[in-house]
């Protein structure tokens, strides 16, 4: 199994190069594709660096300004898809509010979904760090996407998972639609209505 991590960036100067370090001291060799939005703080510049510093491990993408989380990913996926042979493809969070560590239980169970979700909410809550109001607020959405979608998981607005790169050259890239935070959502519904095996696993956000 050949993994890698697709992580959009935009201001994450002060947090690149520990994320690149945290996935890379994990076990399995996972790469590392850092997607820029033309950060103004210097992110694309560190993570040249970086993709210098660990060549064929790390790589950039470097786009010409900032246009979405969802064209961000979609991005990377198509790169990833075009230009790389890797078979697992994990989306995270570059801040480190995805922990690392739970890339191996991610992997693991890729084995039996097409796409894994890592949902804050399959064992009650699992967040730290966030107010009621901000709980209460992710919580309801969750559940509101739920009923309006029919989808039968705990957590559709999360953003860390771990795709089958067949899941991904099948779902249609080209026609998603969606550009912020809801992108997280289209994507699980696009691949659930295919059809495809989808799985939860619990993280703690």
């Amino acid at each position: 199994m050949k993994a890698i991590v697709v992580v959009p960036t935009y201001n994450e100067r002060e947090n690149i190069e520990n994320f690149v370090s945290a996935v890379r001291g994990q076990p399995g060799h996972i790469d590392v594709l850092i997607v820029d939005d033309n950060s103004p703080d210097g992110t694309g510049e560190l993570a040249d660096t970086l993709a210098a510093r660990y060549p064929g491990s790390v790589s950039v993408l470097h786009r010409e300004r900032k246009q979405g989380l969802g064209p961000a990913y979609l991005a990377g996926f198509q790169h990833v898809l075009a230009k790389l042979d890797h078979d697992r493809i994990v989306q995270m969070d570059a801040d480190l509010s995805h922990d690392p560590a739970y890339l191996p239980a991610f992997l693991q169970a890729s084995e039996t979904y097409d796409l894994v979700l890592g949902s804050r909410y399959v064992k009650g809550i699992s967040v730290v760090n966030w107010d009621f109001k901000r709980l209460l607020l992710s919580k309801t959405a969750s559940r509101y996407v739920r009923i309006a979608t029919g989808l039968p998981f705990t957590d559709l607005t999360g953003g860390f998972k771990c795709w089958r790169r067949t899941a991904l050259e099948c779902i249609g890239l080209h026609r998603v639609a969606a550009r912020g935070y809801i992108f997280q959502t289209e994507m699980t519904y696009r691949a659930y209505r295919k059809g495809l095996r989808v799985g939860e696993i619990p993280i703690i956000f």
